[in-house]
């Protein structure tokens, strides 16, 4: 008995451990709601420790296009992203028009876009920590190749 109590005690600190080394990075949060009858409501929260795991995972060719496009903007995303790391949270942009809405914020740690027309409402927030890594990642790629 008292060796299932220490394997128990042994599986929950390592459950406990890994949670904890997951959600360092905090979580991407993403909500899609169709405003249409019976329309899709979609909610995700993913580690975003995971996205540049990700990233890494997916082979070149098809990051291929992506990094080649993204390449020139890459010290641009890296110093705003650690830019705003350090700044009070505050709204980026903001464009309203008769039938739609879109924002995007810097609030906590995260980038947080909004979008609500006519015919869904969509929620994104990403740390920063991760938009970071990903543009690490995504220069990474366009080296190897």
């Amino acid at each position: 008995m008292l060796l299932l109590a220490k394997i128990g005690t042994g599986l929950l600190g390592t459950a406990l451990i890994a949670g904890g080394i997951v959600s360092c990075q905090g979580f991407v949060h993403v909500r899609v709601t169709e405003k249409q009858e019976n329309g899709m409501h979609l909610r995700l929260v993913l580690p975003a420790a995971a996205i540049p795991i990700a990233l890494r995972l997916v082979p070149n060719g098809r990051l291929a296009d992506a990094t080649r496009n993204v390449r020139p903007w890459l010290p641009a995303i890296k110093a705003a992203a650690s830019g705003l790391a350090d700044s009070p949270d505050v709204p980026l942009v903001e464009v309203a028009g008769p039938a739609q809405h879109v924002s995007v914020v810097k609030s906590g740690d995260s980038i947080v876009v909004d979008v609500n027309d006519r015919k869904e409402i969509v929620h994104v927030s990403v740390p920063l920590a991760t938009v970071r890594s990903a543009a690490s990642v995504v220069a990474e790629t366009g080296s190897v190749q």
